[in-house]
């Protein structure tokens, strides 16, 4: 699709009433959507409306989908396109979703080099393939906001670290001038939180951010999202390169809720 009739056609899209049907899932489902501003609602609701039109939903292992699945989904994943101005994850045309954790049967090199089958996952990003997520824990992280662990969060930071081309942990930033800065930062970060949990001690990042320097993106981007207060508290340095990144202040939001 041309940009200008992609432009046309959201446009066309945008002017109809939001389904009232999709609000009633918000408000069920998606307690996260009340921490915005109002500008801020409307807008989520625009950027999952167009995720759900524009992205193939398939459901796998006897799921079925319907608009209680792609609202879910589709909410969570726009929250981190709130105040970034590139198109709607562009790179991901499909979402996968099975029942629960699932099992993964196609061999798949990570970034520690190892080669791994048959193993149990929640959710995967595939550089320019699906999305896949398993239904039973994208519902639970919507439902419980504050845990620092939401697949959705997790698997759509994939895809925007993914849009260099490459998948390592440095996105494509607003401004080249930016660059020097995040990768001092993002290396002492993740080298100090790597020595925190060799020397048997926690950190806010969880330890599954200390895999990779990619898995570091998206543990970051999580946290960020789903448990900014502590984030912002125990990595100020940290969190404020993702402040910058993402255009949002999430740690403001939960504070202002008492979380």
């Amino acid at each position: 699709m041309s940009i200008f009739f992609k432009k046309h056609h959201r446009h066309v899209l945008l002017e109809k009433p939001f389904p009232e049907e999709w609000d009633a899932i918000i408000a069920a489902d998606l307690p996260y959507e009340r921490m915005l501003e109002d500008a801020e609602r409307k807008h989520l609701r625009d950027l999952a409306r167009i995720i759900i039109d524009e992205k193939h939903w398939e459901g796998c292992g006897g799921l079925e989908i319907d608009d209680r699945v792609k609202v879910v989904i589709a909410v969570q994943a726009a929250v981190l396109l709130l105040n970034w101005e590139m198109d709607i994850f562009h790179n991901v045309r499909t979402f996968l979703i099975y029942p629960g954790a699932y099992h993964q049967s196609q061999e798949r090199q990570g970034g520690d080099g190892l080669v791994n089958s048959g193993t149990v996952n929640l959710g995967e990003a595939w550089y320019n393939g699906p999305v896949i997520f398993s239904w039973k824990d994208a519902l639970e992280s919507a439902h419980n906001p504050g845990r620092a662990n939401n697949v959705v969060f997790h698997e759509m930071a994939h895809t925007i670290d993914m849009l260099t081309g490459q998948t390592n942990g440095t996105p494509p930033l607003r401004d080249r001038n930016h660059y020097p800065l995040w990768h001092e930062v993002m290396t002492r970060n993740f080298q100090e939180i790597r020595k925190v949990y060799e020397s048997g001690q926690r950190d806010v990042i969880r330890d599954y951010g200390v895999v990779n320097v990619a898995e570091f993106f998206a543990v970051c981007t999580e946290t960020f999202f789903d448990a900014p207060v502590p984030f912002k508290k125990h990595r100020p340095e940290l969190y404020a390169e993702f402040e910058r990144f993402y255009g949002q202040d999430p740690a403001a939001r939960f504070a202002k809720q008492g979380r």
